[in-house]
């Protein structure tokens, strides 16, 4: 019963995880506005010659930051759910 409520517990806090990132990658801009800004304002802003390697190491370093970070959660979680009690002995 234990193991069931800890389940229960991780795939909760996930789920929370989950919806929360769904809501906030929500912005009112559309693509082409955001695109436009960052292919004007990408030297001033970085000071780097090429725009892929300002946006990518610039603008969207936390983005690919938490990216990673969450990719590891969900690895994290497929292993532990994916454990069979068996092995725990």
């Amino acid at each position: 019963m234990k193991s069931f409520v800890r389940k229960l517990s991780l795939f909760v806090l996930c789920t929370i995880i989950s919806i929360f990132v769904i809501f906030t990658s929500k912005t009112g801009k559309s693509i082409s506005d955001v695109s436009h800004y960052y292919l004007i304002h990408f030297n001033p802003d970085s000071g780097a010659l090429n725009a892929v390697t300002s946006i990518y190491l610039n603008y969207r370093v936390f983005d690919t930051m938490l990216e990673t970070l969450i990719l590891l959660i969900c690895v994290i979680a497929v292993i532990h759910f994916s454990w069979r009690k068996d092995h725990d002995e």
